[in-house]
């Protein structure tokens, strides 16, 4: 704890300097009533453990101000790694998630939300500040004050009720992006240019896109730690080998939204990364599951304007439990659905122009290669329990020296290799690995 005649202040290790006191007062200043803002004492720890969020450190960070007052803010702030750095410059991401917190996601709380102004639909946290001096930081209110948190990821996914929350809450998202984009508020150009990609550029390939690189990885890993498996058909291995050579450029059609003269049933803004890490919960009875009230979303780094599908896919087979992912797939669309045209109906979307249940499911199906990217390079990590001495960062997934350790535990695991069978042998009977 370091002293001054007028701030007291406890920090860990990790906090960057420019963190500090008088920074924490211009932002309260910014957006408090309060004036002038004078800060007491502040308390800042790391808010996540490692393999929660790998582009970022976010700090948990408590403010005594004003003699008698007290907020929480949560501060995110990029990693020190050239790699990450980069790849996120490339992919626009610190600018296109300040864009979606500060403009958009109020934007769309209001459509959907209509006369509800006591109650209304909240998408992510309130953006207090966002800088880019030193480095690319954003200041949010603290979902854990308001009830949240993170589900735990290693107890083999989630449950329906979970599930239910986040089909109805991406159903209102995207219904509430349908209605913006035809709306005078919408920006054609900036959405042209800053949401038509999500993890990957048209062109990109394994040597200078990370995210790539982690995904063919994880094939290669799983062709090495499968080829023995006797509940593998062998020949869905083969095909799985045989995909190699186009692998990357299938994955990146299906991890891409479409252009704007291809032809699809209906756009939406998606979030992007729609698993587990990345959305909260408040639970009536915050340590009973089964009392799960309310979903928020999170980290909107890589939102991009397409398919549904996108998020649809993506979220569907790596954020259930298994039991739910093998009998409510179905359901949950159709939950998707109604939320949907629940939220453009508020929106005063032209009824004629509602998407059908067939559009949800013709879309699901364009992006359902997801599904097989997901299975051998997303479940591996979603389902790995916590390790003793193992750090799980983005890094290590990539090209550290203990990735072969990490990769060997996490495609052995119990419930991943309970999942892994049943969703290969649906997507080689749909045609996927052909």
């Amino acid at each position: 704890m370091s002293t001054s005649s007028d701030t007291q202040t406890t920090v860990v290790k990790q906090l960057p300097p420019f963190l500090n006191a008088s920074f924490l007062q211009r932002i309260l200043e910014e957006n408090l009533s309060d004036k002038p803002i004078r800060i007491d004492t502040f308390n800042a720890q790391l808010a996540t453990q490692p393999g929660d969020n790998y582009s970022s450190d976010v700090f948990s960070i408590v403010v005594h101000y004003n003699d008698c007052k007290e907020i929480r803010l949560v501060a995110k702030v990029i990693v020190d790694d050239e790699m990450l750095k980069c790849f996120g410059e490339s992919l626009g991401t610190f600018v296109k998630e300040v864009n979606t917190f500060r403009q958009l996601l109020p934007a769309f709380s209001r459509i959907v939300s209509g006369s509800n102004a006591a109650n209304p639909v909240q998408f992510g946290a309130r953006c207090f500040h966002a800088t880019r001096d030193p480095t690319d930081t954003i200041v949010f209110e603290d979902l854990k004050a308001l009830g949240y948190r993170m589900p735990d990821r290693t107890r083999g996914g989630l449950d329906l009720a979970h599930c239910e929350l986040i089909m109805r809450k991406i159903g209102l998202f995207h219904a509430a992006s349908m209605v913006y984009v035809v709306s005078d508020a919408f920006d054609k150009q900036f959405f042209a240019e800053r949401y038509s990609h999500g993890m990957a550029r048209p062109g990109d390939e394994v040597h200078n896109n990370p995210a790539l690189a982690m995904f063919n990885k994880g094939l290669d890993k799983f062709l090495e730690v499968s080829q023995e498996w006797p509940e593998l058909k062998r020949s869905i291995w083969l095909k799985l080998q045989a995909l190699k050579p186009d692998y990357t450029r299938r994955l990146l059609k299906s991890l891409s939204p479409e252009g704007p003269n291809e032809e699809v049933n209906f756009r939406v803004l998606n979030h992007g990364d729609l698993w587990t890490n990345n959305m909260m919960f408040r639970y009536d009875d915050p340590a009973n599951d089964a009392s799960v009230r309310k979903v928020i979303f999170v980290d909107f780094q890589l939102s991009s304007y397409g398919s549904p599908g996108l998020d649809l896919v993506y979220c569907l087979h790596n954020c259930p439990q298994f039991e739910i992912r093998e009998t409510q797939t179905k359901y949950l669309l159709q939950l998707y659905h109604q939320s949907l045209r629940e939220g453009l109906s508020a929106g005063g979307y032209e009824r004629s122009r509602f998407p059908t249940f067939a559009d949800v499911q013709k879309e699901y199906e364009r992006h359902e290669f997801i599904g097989l990217v997901s299975v051998v390079s997303m479940l591996p990590i979603i389902l790995m329990e916590r390790t003793e001495g193992v750090k799980l960062t983005f890094e290590n997934l990539v090209n550290a020296e203990d990735a072969e350790k990490i990769r060997d535990i996490q495609y052995q695991g119990k419930l991943y290799r309970k999942s892994v069978i049943s969703i290969l042998e649906h997507c080689d009977a749909k045609g996927l690995l052909d």
